[in-house]
């Protein structure tokens, strides 16, 4: 995974080229790149998911209503729902099944594979507001 630096506020730090390039590695928040998607760990998932449900719907980017998932205020549907694509039984299995072949669901359901980050940057969770890709810099 890439390191990240600290986001400049007034800077523009979408670069899509990039995020193409490196497929979004930042954003793998569920499972990391070198563990193949596979769930590594003892019991620590789904307390780790529970956070990050709720950063992302304190910054309006997702409506959680019982065991539903849905657009928040940022009018972004997520693209998988990591209680559902992580479980490893039947359920997970046929939950992940329905998913387009595309959707990574190691990464933030916000994360496109080919333009990185769906929502807009007033959107998006404190942590991932203040900070950017280190090789952003580089290409600039």
């Amino acid at each position: 995974m890439h390191a990240m630096s600290p986001f400049v506020p007034g800077t523009d730090c979408r670069d899509d080229g990039l995020c193409r390039e490196c497929g979004g590695l930042c954003c793998c928040l569920y499972l990391a790149h070198d563990e193949n998607g596979e769930y590594i760990g003892d019991g620590w998932l789904p307390e780790y998911v529970d956070v990050w449900i709720q950063r992302l719907k304190a910054s309006g980017a997702l409506k959680v209503e019982g065991p539903v998932h849905t657009a928040g205020e940022a009018g972004v549907e997520p693209l998988h729902d990591p209680r559902l694509s992580h479980r490893p039984d039947a359920i997970g299995a046929a939950y992940r099944a329905t998913l387009p072949a595309w959707v990574d669901a190691r990464k933030c359901q916000f994360c496109h594979p080919e333009t990185g980050c769906l929502l807009p940057r007033e959107f998006r969770t404190d942590i991932c507001n203040g900070y950017r890709c280190e090789l952003w810099s580089e290409r600039g």
